[in-house]
Parts: structure tokens; sequence; C-alpha cells
């Protein structure tokens, strides 16, 4: 043992320092093995063994020394320090790539560093343009940038996500999936953001799941959450929501509903928010954080039974909130491998300026897949003229049909119409909005650009 090691090495120092004591104090007295030749006198013979001892004293010492210290140096490894080998060069014989538990041989070091300092260079471009972007927030300024230094920003994000959700598939799930039937979550953030006339435009409720952090709905692509909660008499009012979430995010689910008060009466008057969903978000407006409700899958709005496959093409339209299953659809077809969709174009029609709170996030999308996806956004004063209240959340939203209504926001304006393509094989319309506002896009696709009915579904 290092304590063993040490008592010996101090020993033999000992014994050594004593014998350089002995041998120097009794040297005049001794006789040597070799001894001098016979003519040298007794006195010479005994100064040269002097000068001989004193000689030879320094020397025995210092490796006495010495022997202590190393006994010491081994009793004290830690305090030790010693060279690695593998901290003066870089090690390129070893594999810098690994997928699971095999390695991947095939990328030669030197690309991969290569590769490393190309991408520590474009990191380099879009952290200045990240610092630009920043400085312009702190400052109020507008936002607004060169557009080709936010495309290539957006790219760079759509590749990192890209990546990341090939890795994903490599690693461990460890999220558990709860059961379809009702799960109780508690409420964990109320926010309100976006303007609408002095006051916010929308508001933002986070629920948190009681299962744990792992646990996730069991959603399908364009699914609805159903929201159940207690209005101020106790009485259980109950309403489905498009996820403002990712549905594979674990530990909660997050819902957008209008902001309280004459901005939500206002999309309830016009049908873009239902007597039954302004209920609920009424219910929780009364909650405290950690507040109790709960949540189950809802309707399956995203449901295509048509026979044209692959869908290669999407044509989106929505109105308001209705960005929000048309971004969750975007998120999860336009990244590269993850779907058949190699262009996307969207429409987005508002009654104001004031309507497009949600801009942000169709805005990131179009930046990421700048050559995949088209975004247009209008301005239509008229879109909500003769519009009725409506229904439940249910109520006429499973109809395969639509009726027959006139298109006059195309009529209106014959840009929006002639930036419409008419329809081909692999084309998809996807409709998210009030009634009134799905048949007029629902009318147009039909009767004038040639889309088959089983080629256009609503949210």
């Amino acid at each position: 043992s290092p304590r063993d090691i040490r008592a010996e090495y101090c020993n033999w120092g000992r014994v050594a320092v004593q014998s350089i004591y002995f041998y120097s104090t009794r040297a005049g007295g001794g006789k040597s093995a070799n001894a001098e030749p016979q003519q040298l006198t007794v006195l010479q013979g005994e100064q040269l063994q002097m000068r001989r001892a004193r000689t030879m004293r320094p020397a025995l010492l210092i490796v006495a020394c010495c022997t202590r210290v190393d006994a010491l140096q081994l009793h004290h490894h830690k305090t030790v320090r010693r060279r690695d080998v593998s901290q003066k060069a870089l090690r390129l014989d070893q594999p810098l790539l690994r997928i699971g538990n095999k390695v991947t041989n095939w990328v030669p070091a030197v690309g991969a560093v290569a590769g490393a300092t190309v991408v520590g260079a474009a990191a380099v471009v879009a952290g200045g343009y990240g610092l630009y972007y920043a400085g312009n927030l702190v400052a109020g300024a507008n936002l607004a940038g060169p557009d080709w230094a936010k495309r290539r920003v957006g790219q760079l994000k759509a590749v990192g996500e890209s990546v990341s959700l090939a890795f994903q598939d490599l690693q461990r799930d460890d999220s558990i999936t709860l059961e379809d039937t009702w799960a109780p979550c508690l409420l964990e953030a109320r926010e309100d953001f976006g303007e609408w006339r002095g006051g916010p435009a929308y508001t933002a409720y986070r629920f948190k799941l009681k299962q744990g952090s792992k646990a996730i709905l069991p959603l399908e692509l364009g699914q609805e959450v159903t929201f159940v909660g207690l209005d101020d008499r106790n009485r259980p009012v109950r309403a489905s929501f498009p996820l403002a979430s990712g549905r594979r995010e674990p530990g909660y689910v997050e819902i957008v509903a209008p902001a309280a008060g004459a901005r939500r009466d206002a999309r309830v008057a016009m049908g873009g928010c239902t007597p039954d969903q302004k209920a609920v978000v009424d219910a929780f407006d009364q909650l405290q954080a950690g507040g109790e409700a709960a949540v189950r899958p809802g309707r399956l709005a995203f449901q295509y039974e048509g026979s044209y496959l692959p869908i290669t093409k999407l044509t989106c339209f929505c109105e308001e909130a209705g960005a929000l299953p048309i971004i969750q659809l975007l998120k999860e077809s336009l990244p590269r491998g993850q779907s058949t969709i190699d262009k996307a174009s969207v429409f987005w029609i508002n009654g104001d300026e004031d309507d497009f709170a949600l801009y942000d996030g169709l805005e990131a999308l179009f930046y990421k897949f700048a050559r995949k996806m088209e975004l247009a956004c209008v301005v239509d004063g008229e879109l909500h003229a003769n519009a009725q209240p409506a229904g439940s959340s249910d109520e006429g939203k499973r109809l395969a049909k639509r009726k027959k209504t006139s298109d006059l926001v195309f009529q209106r304006n014959s840009d929006l119409s002639g930036a419409v393509e008419p329809w081909a094989p692999g084309t998809l319309a996807v409709v998210a909005g009030p009634d009134h506002f799905v048949d007029q896009v629902v009318s147009h696709l039909t009767l004038t650009k040639g889309y088959p009915a089983d080629c256009v579904v609503y949210f």
C-alpha cells in the first residue's frame, strides 16, 4: 500500500543519513579495503580518506532527501500531476461520430473537423445577426432586418431541427402515453399577448398534467383537445380547442383563446369562438395558479379520405386563430424527411390588421422553409359581413359536405383568386376558421379551382 511504501522509504532514508554521519565522523580512523600504496605515509592516507568523505557527504545527503520526497509523493498521490499523452495533440485516430452503440468509421476525421469549421463559421454569422436582432429589440426599433439574413438564420434552424429529429429517432423515448380518457391537469400559467384595439388580443392557458413531466396525450395530427371545468355556479362546462403546444411535448397542454372582454364577445358574435368555448375559458379566467381541470383528446379534424396519394402540396387557408392548427400541421410536415410535402402555400385572411397577433409563428416557419413555403397575408374589411354566431363546438364540423355559398372574398380580391392555383393530383386544401369563412373558401375551391370534395379538409 502507499502507506507501507512510504514507511519503507523513510526508514531507508534514516539509515542512509545515519550511515553518512557515521562514515563522515569515523572515516579518519578506519582502514579501507583498497589501501593506498605502501610508499604513502600514514598521515597522507588519513588526509586522503577525509577528503573522500567530505566529497561523498553532499551526494549522499541529496540521495536521502530525494528518497524522502519520493515517499511523500507516493503517499499523497492525488497531488502528483502527470502529463497525459492525449493532452499533447488532437486525437484523430478515434471516431468522431457515434450513433447508438455503433461507431461510424466511414466518416473521415479530417472531413469532420472541416465540417465543424464550416458550421462554426455559420454560427458566427448567425450569432452576429442575432446580436443585431437583439440590439433592435433593446432599442425598441422594428425588427425588420435584412430579409436574406432572416432566411439564412431560418435555414440554419431548420437544419438543426432536422438533425435533432433524426437523432430523436435513435434515442430512447421515455415519455408516457396516457389513456384516451380524462386526465387531471393544473393551471400553470395564464398570459395575455397581442394587441387588439388597445387591449390584448389573445390569452394563452398552460396546464400541467398531474401524471408527471413525461406524460403526453395520445393525439393524432390535427386533433383537438377537450377541456372540462366548473363555471362560477359550479356547473361543468366542456369544449374542444385547437392545440397550441406540440402534440408530442410531454408534461403540459396549452391552448389559446380570445382575450376576455369585448374581444371575446366580438369573436363569439362572428362565429370565431363558440359559446361552449367561451364558457370554458371564462371558467379558466377564474382559476388561480394550481387550479384543477381535466383534459382528453378531442375531435379528430384532420381526416383525409381521398384516393390521390401521395400528397405533395398543401394549400392552406386560415382566419385569425385558425392559424394555430395550420402552424401545427406545417411544423410536422415541412421538415426534411418527415413527410411527402415539398410545397405549401398559406393564405391568411383576416378582417383587420390587428387580427394578425399570431404572425410570429407563421413568419418563423416561412424563414425556416423559404424554399418550400409561401405565405400571403390578406386584409378584407368585409370578411365578416353577415356572419352568424356558431353553434356548439362540434355542431356542423363533422359534415363531409359544406353548403354552397358565394365566394365573395375572392370576388372582391382578384389578386387573391389568381394566386390560388387550380387543383392538381397530389394537392390537398386545408381550411381553418369560422363557418362563414370556410364556406366561402370551399365554394371557391370546388366550383372555380376544380378541387374534388374529398381533397378539402376542415379545422
